[in-house]
């Protein structure tokens, strides 16, 4: 038997993690919307009036800083149905999944500002940050329950409840 506990520590830092992810976000939204871009550095390379306002701000008419509410939300979820649910496909599959989307996206994302934009953006680093970070803390907890990358990857049997003796 496993000891759950370093796994079950794991996933709150991520809650953590994915909460500061979410507050950051939602302060990149409200200044999308408002138009009011308030920066704490906002010289030299740090041009968040320049990043956010940019052709690379939005995706189909949707700003990133609401794309990033809806994924931290979308892990937040995911993070309580794998600490509470014993379902493991949470962990073993979704969780992995999804950050590891967030992870190559927000690569793009930096990439666009250093080769596209030539200005960065703070809070759009901070989120970067916690990308990566969740990137990490869940594919070590991943690691820690399942051996094998791609295990517990049975789909007809996903939502079954386990059955405890």
């Amino acid at each position: 038997m496993t000891d759950i506990k370093p796994k079950i520590m794991l996933l709150q830092i991520s809650v953590v993690v994915a909460l500061i992810g979410f507050l950051d976000a939602l302060y990149l939204y409200y200044m999308e919307i408002s138009r009011k871009f308030k920066c704490l550095i906002n010289t030299g390379l740090f041009q968040c009036e320049t990043v956010n306002s940019s052709d690379y701000a939005k995706i189909l008419g949707i700003p990133l800083s609401l794309l990033g509410c809806l994924f931290y939300l979308a892990v937040i979820i995911f993070l309580f149905l794998a600490i509470f649910d014993k379902n493991q496909y949470w962990l073993s599959f979704f969780l992995p999944a999804l950050v590891i989307f967030g992870f190559i996206f927000s690569i793009y994302l930096t990439a666009i500002e250093i080769f596209a934009i030539h200005f960065f953006c703070e809070f759009c680093i901070i989120s970067a940050v916690c990308s990566v970070t969740l990137f990490i803390l869940i594919l070590i907890a991943k690691l820690k329950n399942f051996p094998s990358l791609f295990s517990k990857l049975d789909f007809w049997n996903m939502f079954k409840k386990e059955i405890v003796e």
